[in-house]
């Protein structure tokens, strides 16, 4: 295959700037649990990382995301985002300008895309409860993708148990609402659903089980029939702090029942199944990396079945405080068994992310997407600039 040597080359160019770089003092996303080794939960309310940051969340952010330029106008702004002693409030707010190579013979796609508008509340009624609200924004044709769930925790041992709807707990969960995983496993593991959930995290471990309504092929939001979805998540963390090496390793299992036709009484079978590793070093450097296993079994008279895999992989380098190199490569083939399919696709991201002030990032991102069947020529390179703003 021609794309052969690409990976090589892209690897030895990763470990050339790993080795230019490693030498300098941003911790919210799988890489910064990655470079520290702390557990998502140390940042977030949500027991499975992400949205709302706890109080040492928002020090982390105040303290090391920013670049030191900037030191002296940081330090004069604060802000506060507790209203009261038990409500706080956040918020993500993303703007994505972007230019698309759709096909060959056709004009770029070129525009700016609202890619998140979400407003955290979270209301602490006491010691062992939380209630949390997140509304978020909601475009004309789409179901909005909030969430608000009702949580017991601060328990022994990280017990936790939560009600209501948010998103299951499911392999890396990167930012990109686009990335392979993300889009060929229909968002399922990503939306939210309503449902409950338990977890437990005694020391290295953590352990997360969910029973939620589940999501039908056809729908963002959920499905009416008696199947349940099932997820199950559970992952391993050690870190060194004298040697700076950190080492994550999990797998996470998903499995939705639900209507295929139900006008014609065809049902259908969802399973996922994922592993997923990172690993951090020197506290500079964090490699993610993620394969998932997606079945549909749809079971007509003929019962057929549709397997296909999603590979993830990034490696993220802090060359100095405020300032990351970003890299990437994705795999979807839904042509398993076959050499050189002409619907697998690769793709190869890289870029660089800044963080001027506490509160605003900037990610400029280049998308190169390539076919294993060297007969075929894609055109559908990307480049995309997101403005992020977060309290």
């Amino acid at each position: 295959m021609k794309i052969k040597n690409q990976p090589f080359l892209f690897i030895c160019f990763i470990f050339l700037l790993i080795f230019c770089f490693a030498l300098s003092g941003s911790y919210s996303y799988p890489k910064f649990a990655a470079y520290t080794g702390e557990k998502c939960m140390s940042c977030h309310v949500n027991p499975t990382g992400g949205a709302l940051r706890n109080a040492y969340g928002i020090k982390i952010s105040k303290d090391y995301l920013y670049m030191k330029i900037f030191e002296k106008m940081n330090k004069k702004t604060d802000f506060n985002a507790q209203i009261t002693k038990g409500i706080q409030i956040g918020a993500d707010m993303r703007t994505l300008f972007f230019n698309d190579q759709v096909a060959e013979g056709q004009p770029d796609m070129n525009s700016f895309f609202q890619m998140q508008a979400d407003l955290y509340f979270n209301a602490t009624i006491n010691k062992h409860l939380n209630l949390v609200i997140a509304p978020s924004l909601q475009y004309k044709s789409f179901t909005p993708v909030y969430e608000v769930y009702g949580m017991v925790s601060s328990l022994p041992s990280g017990l936790y148990l939560r009600a209501g709807k948010f998103k299951p707990n499911f392999g890396i969960k990167i930012p990109e609402h686009r990335a392979y995983q993300r889009i060929y496993n229909l968002n399922t593991p990503y939306n939210s659903d309503a449902g409950i959930e338990a977890g437990i995290s005694p020391g290295l471990f953590t352990l997360n089980v969910g029973f939620f309504n589940g999501v039908n092929y056809f729908s963002s939001d959920f499905d009416a029939d008696a199947g349940k979805q099932v997820v199950a998540s559970g992952d391993f963390r050690w870190a060194s702090k004298k040697n700076k090496v950190t080492l994550g390793i999990g797998c996470s299992f998903l499995s939705n029942p639900f209507k295929y036709d139900i006008t014609n009484n065809i049902n259908a079978l969802r399973q996922i199944g994922a592993g997923f590793i990172s690993i951090g070093l020197f506290e500079r450097v964090a490699i993610l990396g993620e394969y998932d296993y997606n079945r549909l079994d749809i079971r007509d008279s003929v019962s057929t079945r549709n397997d296909f895999h999603t590979i993830f992989g990034e490696v993220d380098i802090r060359v100095i405080q405020g300032l990351e190199a970003k890299f990437q490569i994705e795999n979807y083939d839904p042509q398993l068994g076959i050499k050189q399919g002409d619907q697998e696709r690769f793709r190869y991201s890289f870029g660089i992310g800044l963080f001027p002030f506490t509160g605003l990032e900037l990610e400029t991102i280049f998308r190169l997407v390539k076919t294993p069947d060297p007969n075929i020529t894609i055109k559908n390179n990307e480049f995309q600039q997101t403005i992020k703003f977060y309290f």
